[in-house]
């Protein structure tokens, strides 16, 4: 009977210390994960900081004024040689009536037509200036097919300050040797990172988990005061950067 009791208490705490294990281990992975996610969106951030820290090479105040949603993708990779494509992972957010929305994660992919930016990693930075940028952007699209896009302007060029109120929805950026320079990104995929969303957003019950297109176009169309802080850097950055997100 002795001996029973023991080696049922000696079960008993192995599993509890199996549990444990299993807990510390899952811990530490869903660590990983934000860690992830949040090295990206403070990588967005600091780009997006670098865009505009050099005026006579940053987009106009007046293309930044317009627009609708910003999105940074940092370090697009080539994905393989000749025709092999190339991607990058990234965030975006929109103006709203009170501030800059809830940022979605997003992603770009492409082949290598029309997406010229070299073989070697890249940020990207665009700048929607269409009126529905956050319906639009809360969807997988082609970019120059599902919206017109266009290298954009740098510095203080009058004209092209004209240009961008007739014609482009979407204007483009990337640097590649420490300065940002207008790119067509024609024929790449804009992609919403569903898996990302949900990772940051969907274990916070109060807001919409970003796990489909519906969700995300709430995301961005909701005032990101409650992003979780995870995501703030980016919305900083925006503020200072950009200027206040409430729509004109």
């Amino acid at each position: 009977m002795k001996r029973t009791s023991i080696s049922g208490t000696r079960l008993l705490v192995a599993c509890i210390a199996a549990a444990q294990l299993i807990a510390v281990s899952g811990a530490r992975a869903q660590d990983k994960v934000d860690d992830k996610f949040s090295k990206r969106v403070q990588s967005a951030a600091e780009v997006l900081s670098e865009l505009t820290s050099v005026p006579d090479r940053s987009p106009p105040k007046s293309l930044l004024a317009a627009a609708t949603c910003i999105a940074v993708v940092p370090g697009v990779v080539q994905a393989g040689l000749g025709v092999g494509g190339r991607f990058g992972f990234g965030v975006a957010s929109c103006r709203t009536a009170s501030g800059w929305s809830l940022p979605t994660f997003v992603g770009l992919k492409g082949g290598s037509v029309g997406f010229q930016i070299g073989g070697q990693s890249a940020d990207v930075v665009l700048v929607f200036v269409n009126k529905n940028a956050g319906r639009l952007a809360a969807s997988s699209f082609d970019i120059g097919a599902g919206a017109s896009v266009a290298a954009g302007p740098v510095g203080r060029n009058l004209s092209a300050e004209t240009d961008y109120k007739l014609k482009a929805e979407i204007y483009s950026y990337s640097k590649t040797k420490g300065l940002f320079a207008g790119v067509s990104l024609s024929g790449t995929k804009w992609e919403i990172d569903y898996d990302a969303n949900k990772s940051v957003y969907g274990t916070k019950p109060s807001l919409p988990s970003g796990g489909d297109s519906k969700s995300v176009e709430t995301l961005l169309t909701t005032d990101g005061s409650a992003a979780p802080e995870a995501l703030r850097p980016f919305l900083e950055s925006l503020n200072k950067n950009v200027g206040e997100g409430k729509e004109s």
